[in-house]
């Protein structure tokens, strides 16, 4: 894995686990990284409060910086969350011999 990519998704654990820590009152979080074919997938789920992930993104910076990090790397980012239930963050980055074929 090329070190810009590592530090991205270094980045974004860090980023998702202060959110959690700020805000979603959890008693579990479980992070993933996995190395698929084509691309690396890191996924942070937690059991916390959730929220309205529509709404929160329009004034979270947080949310933003992490999609605007995972954007320039070529990838894609779901939040999925709801009143209490949890949030999960999933972040899929290319591969970089995948994206330049």
């Amino acid at each position: 894995m090329s070190e810009d990519r590592a530090i991205a998704l270094f980045r974004l654990v860090q980023e998702a686990l202060t959110n959690v820590a700020r805000h979603a009152a959890a008693s579990e979080v479980i992070i993933t990284l996995e190395q698929a074919p084509d691309a690396c997938v890191l996924e942070v789920r937690d059991d916390g409060k959730g929220f309205d992930a529509q709404a929160i993104r329009k004034t979270s910076f947080g949310l933003a910086g992490m999609e605007e990090r995972v954007l320039m790397l070529g990838g894609h980012i779901e939040v999925v969350s709801a009143a209490r239930a949890g949030t999960a963050i999933k972040v899929s980055l290319p591969d970089r011999q995948a994206a330049s074929s």
